[in-house]
Order: structure tokens, then C-alpha cells, then sequence
């Protein structure tokens, strides 16, 4: 278990999600902060608060698949029942 251990942290940090649409791409990490933004040409056609409103939901939708990464290799090293306890605390 050390091994995997020890790499927990580097893994996590690499994690990277890309959502696409309407000439806009998003790449968010772990935390869903934004570490790229594309626009192509159909992109910059969008009025300003489409594109907005585009940015918005492809970066909420590649931090949902990041988060869900990040959850599959925090279950490699943490046993499933302590991940439900955080989860889903008893009251």
C-alpha cells in the first residue's frame, strides 16, 4: 500500500477534465479551477452572455467528471466504508 500511498498526491494533482461544445472548450482540475479555455471561430459568433453562460456549464461539467476521477483513486488507497462515512455522516 505504500507505493500507491505515495504517488495518492501527484496522481490527484494530474488530474485534468475537458467538456467541449459550441467552439468552446473548458479543462478544469481536481478542484474544477480552469487550466484551459479554447474558443474557435463559432464560439466568438455567441453573444456575450451565451458564451458566458457555455463557459459556465462545460466548466461545471468536465469539475463533475473530475471530482468522479478523483473519487476512483481515492478508493484505490481508502477503504469504501470510510468514504461513505465522509460522505454520509451519521447524525
Amino acid at each position: 500500500m505504500g507505493d500507491r500511498v505515495m504517488g495518492l498526491g501527484e496522481r490527484l494533482d494530474a488530474i485534468r477534465r475537458e467538456a467541449s461544445a459550441s467552439g468552446v472548450t473548458v479543462v478544469v482540475d481536481l478542484h474544477g479551477r480552469p487550466v484551459d479555455l479554447e474558443f474557435t471561430r463559432e464560439a466568438l459568433t455567441l453573444r456575450p452572455d451565451e458564451l458566458a453562460g457555455v463557459v459556465r456549464r462545460l466548466a461545471d461539467e468536465a469539475a463533475a467528471a473530475a471530482v468522479a476521477d478523483g473519487m476512483a483513486v481515492v478508493s484505490e488507497v481508502v477503504p469504501p466504508e470510510w468514504i461513505d462515512q465522509a460522505l454520509y455522516p451519521v447524525a
